[in-house]
């Protein structure tokens, strides 16, 4: 069985609002990007306030809130035509987690432009690196790992999904990789890269072997784009998640689990889009407000390849905690097949 494992999600705030810490080194050698562009730093923001005398947030749970909250919460589900029926939603998930094996087991090494644009405060900054997909094979199934080089610098990131399945796979105790999945989504800010990182296989969490990591509901139909789409929620279960996704702020570490919408065509049950968020503000951080990546994911032909792959378009990362708003957009352009070369050196 394929056992395909999602990458991490990494998410943080502006530099006064996390700590920074470096990312190992290990990265795989890049090819010479082919573009440059302006690089400009985002701007200094205002110190954390004090969190611990403010009330606590609330925020609606997808799978038990009704729809009127769920609207409220997610306003792309406006026009939702909602449905209470939940016979079809084993059929449908079982549907959505055998075109997800497919899509992952075609898709291969990969390299892509990404400009990421960042906007605090009225201040925007852009960056653009040169994105690269990577997978390799492990014990327990097939895992993607995501890296970044700056286009203007160099400077290289990568997200955290390879150090941990080394360890867990060597571990005497051994969680499945492919439980590493959906969980393995460590918040912390790398260097000078993007606040976010790691969504390229988001729809990953409903790949059969992560969906007991997860409850599910079935919420009806919505056109989006003109087009007919089923929509399912799911928000994953406490105890279950191997690895919860974590957030730092003034130099301390929560964890946090999630929750998300994800809008499927009914014509062959691929995820076009989705939303993922918070279920709650971790304990000691009641004003994070409100911390969600939209994804919106796209048809891309590769010439060396007989049939086209499904990735991502465009991400937007939106953050907020303590009245200050971050918003990241990723957009993605010119997926091709990421090769190494390499040659043997005689003295």
């Amino acid at each position: 069985m394929l056992a395909a494992v999602a990458t991490v999600v990494l998410v943080s705030f502006p530099p006064a609002l996390a700590q920074q810490t470096r990312p190992p080194e290990n990265t795989p050698p890049a090819t010479k990007p082919e573009w440059t562009d302006l690089s400009v730093q985002p701007a200094e923001t205002p110190p954390v306030s004090s969190v611990s005398s403010f009330p606590e947030i609330k925020i609606s749970n997808y799978i038990s809130c009704s729809i009127g909250d769920l609207q409220h919460a997610v306003p792309e589900l406006s026009h939702l035509k909602p449905d209470t029926d939940q016979s079809q939603l084993t059929p449908l998930l079982d549907k959505i987690g055998a075109k997800i094996i497919d899509i992952a087991d075609k898709t291969p090494n990969l390299i892509s432009h990404e400009e990421v644009l960042t906007v605090q405060a009225r201040v925007k900054a852009r960056q653009d690196f040169s994105f690269l997909v990577l997978q390799h094979a492990s014990s327990q199934g097939r895992v993607f790992d995501e890296y970044r080089v700056d286009v203007k610098t160099g400077e290289k990131f990568q997200t955290e999904m390879l150090e941990k399945g080394r360890v867990a796979d060597s571990s005497p105790d051994r969680t499945s990789l492919a439980e590493l999945a959906t969980a393995s989504q460590s918040m912390a800010q790398s260097g000078a890269g993007p606040s976010s990182q790691g969504f390229v296989n988001n729809w990953l969490a409903f790949h059969p072997s992560n969906r007991k990591q997860s409850d599910f509901r079935y919420l009806g139909e919505e056109k989006m784009d003109g087009h007919r789409m089923l929509v399912v929620a799911f928000a994953q279960k406490h105890g279950h998640v191997p690895l919860p996704s974590m957030v730092e702020v003034d130099g301390k570490t929560y964890q946090i689990f999630m929750q998300g919408i994800a809008w499927v065509d009914p014509t062959d049950f691929k995820i076009l889009r989705l939303r993922e968020d918070i279920l709650a503000p971790p304990p000691g951080v009641p004003l994070l407000r409100q911390l969600s990546s939209d994804v919106q994911f796209m048809q891309a032909t590769i010439a060396e390849l007989p049939s086209s792959l499904w990735l991502p378009r465009e991400v937007v990362i939106t953050s907020h905690l303590s009245g200050n708003v971050l918003r990241e957009t990723h957009t993605y352009s010119n997926y091709r097949l990421f090769r190494t070369r390499s040659k043997l050196v005689l003295k």
